[in-house]
C-alpha cells in the first residue's frame, strides 16, 4: 500500500503511514463486526430466551474476561510484535463465529453454545483492543496519537450507524444465520488486511508475570498520573451503569417499542450518527479545552442523553436522545485512549492500557445490575436510573480529584 503525503499538522497526517492505513481500515472491519455481534447475539438470546436477564447475561460472558485479562494480559502482549498478536486474535474471532453460524445451521444451538463462544470473543477482544492501540503511538508518533485517534472515531463512527443497521436489516431478512455469515466475511477481510502490516512494533521489554498478575506497574503508572487515574475511574461508572443500555436495545425495540429488527437496528445507528457529528464537535473543541475535559463533558452528555432516550414515550424521541448521547460518546470515547497514551512512558503504555481493560471489564457487572433492574421495573427504569448514576460519579471524579481538571 502506497503512502500519501498531507500537509503537516492535518488531523489526516497520520494516514502517510502506511502501516497506520492498514490497521486503521482493519479496525473499521473489526469495529463493524463488534457492533453487529452486539446486536446480532442479543437478537439471538432473545430469540432462545424471551428474556432480557438472558440478554444482558450473554453480554456479561462477552465483556468479562475483560476484567481477568486486563490483570495480566500485557504479559501476554509484551511478548510478541504487536502485528502477530492481531492478527491471531482475529482469526480467533472469524472461528468463534464461523461455528456460531454452523451449530445454527444445523439446528443444534443452545445457550451455553452462545454463551461459551461470547466468552471466547470476551477473551479475544480484551488482549486484542490495547494492543492495537498501543501500536498507534509507534505508527504515527506521540505528537500525532490523538490526531490519530480522531481518525479512528470516524471510522469507529461510521461503523456504529453501518454495524447496528447490518444487523437488524440483514437479521430481518436472512435471520440471525445471515448476520453470523456476514461477521465472518468482515473477519476474514481485516484478516487479509492485517497480512500486510510490516511494522515490528512491541512492547520496550517483556513484563514478568508478578508484576503483570498483580498489575503492580500499570496501577503504579496510573496512580501516579491524575488524568490517567480521573480517566480510569469514569471509564468504571460509564461502563458499569451507563453504556449497558446498549446491550437491552433489543429488548426495546420489540418490547418497549412494539417493532422489528430493523428498529433495533435503527436504535443503535442513532448515538453512531451522533459520535460522527461529535467529531467535528471534539476537533474543534481541542484548541480551547484540554483532554481531560473533553473526556468530562462528552460523559456527562452521553449520560443526559441515555436518561432521556429511556423515558422517551415514541420512537422518534428515542432515535433523538440517542443521536444526542452519541455526540457525547465522541469525547469519552477520543479522549479515553488519547489521554493514557499521551500521558503515559513508553515503557508503561501498554500496562497503562491494560489497566483501562480492567476499568472496561468491571462493566459486566452492571449488565447483570441492568438485567435484573429490568426484569424487576422494566427495561426503561433500568437503562435510566443506572445512567444517572453514571452522571453522579462522573461529576464526583471531576470535582473531587485534585490536578485531573487542573488543565485549561
Amino acid at each position: 500500500m502506497r503512502s500519501m503525503r498531507f500537509a503537516r499538522g492535518s488531523v489526516l497526517e497520520p494516514l502517510a503511514n502506511g502501516d497506520f492505513v492498514r490497521l486503521w481500515l482493519a479496525n473499521g472491519l473489526w469495529w463493524q463486526a463488534m457492533w453487529m455481534e452486539m446486536l446480532a447475539l442479543g437478537w439471538l438470546a432473545l430469540e432462545l430466551t424471551n428474556s432480557p436477564w438472558w440478554v444482558q447475561v450473554i453480554g456479561f460472558y462477552r465483556a468479562i474476561p475483560l476484567l481477568i485479562m486486563g490483570l495480566f494480559g500485557s504479559v501476554i502482549t509484551d511478548r510478541f510484535k504487536r502485528r502477530y498478536i492481531v492478527w491471531t486474535l482475529q482469526l480467533v474471532n472469524v472461528l468463534g463465529t464461523g461455528l456460531l453460524a454452523l451449530l445454527l445451521f444445523w439446528g443444534r444451538l443452545e445457550l451455553w453454545h452462545l454463551s461459551v463462544v461470547s466468552l471466547v470473543l470476551g477473551a479475544s477482544w480484551a488482549l486484542d483492543w490495547p494492543t492495537r492501540r498501543s501500536m498507534v503511538p509507534d505508527l504515527v508518533g506521540k505528537s500525532r496519537t490523538v490526531d490519530a485517534m480522531v481518525l479512528e472515531n470516524v471510522i469507529q463512527g461510521f461503523t456504529r450507524i453501518a454495524g447496528p443497521l447490518a444487523a437488524g436489516y440483514v437479521t430481518a431478512a436472512y435471520g440471525s444465520l445471515g448476520a453470523l455469515l456476514v461477521l465472518v466475511g468482515l473477519g476474514a477481510l481485516a484478516l487479509v488486511l492485517l497480512s500486510g502490516l510490516k511494522t515490528d512494533s512491541r512492547a520496550p521489554s517483556a513484563g514478568t508475570w508478578a508484576a503483570g498478575w498483580a498489575g503492580r506497574q500499570g496501577w503504579a503508572s496510573m496512580r501516579a498520573s491524575a488524568p490517567i487515574f480521573g480517566v480510569f475511574l469514569i471509564t468504571i461508572f460509564m461502563n458499569v451503569w451507563a453504556f449497558p443500555y446498549m446491550n437491552l436495545l433489543p429488548v426495546f425495540a420489540r418490547d418497549v417499542f412494539g417493532r422489528g429488527p430493523e428498529a433495533m437496528g435503527w436504535l443503535g445507528a442513532a448515538s453512531g450518527g451522533g459520535a460522527i457529528v461529535g467529531l467535528a464537535a471534539v476537533q474543534l473543541s481541542r484548541s480551547k479545552l484540554s483532554n481531560e475535559w473533553l473526556f468530562v463533558a462528552g460523559s456527562l452528555l452521553a449520560c443526559t442523553g441515555i436518561i432521556a432516550f429511556a423515558f422517551s414515550g415514541t420512537f422518534g424521541i428515542a432515535l433523538l436522545m440517542l443521536f444526542c448521547s452519541g455526540l457525547g460518546q465522541a469525547g469519552f470515547s477520543i479522549m479515553q485512549s488519547s489521554i493514557i497514551l499521551v500521558e503515559s512512558s513508553d515503557e508503561m503504555r501498554s500496562r497503562a492500557m491494560s489497566t483501562l481493560v480492567v476499568a472496561i471489564g468491571v462493566g459486566p457487572f452492571g449488565r447483570l445490575q441492568s438485567g435484573a433492574m429490568a426484569e424487576a421495573w422494566g427495561v426503561q427504569g433500568a437503562a435510566g436510573v443506572m445512567a444517572l448514576l453514571a452522571g453522579i460519579g462522573t461529576v464526583g471524579t471531576a470535582v473531587l480529584m485534585r490536578g485531573f481538571l487542573g488543565k485549561k
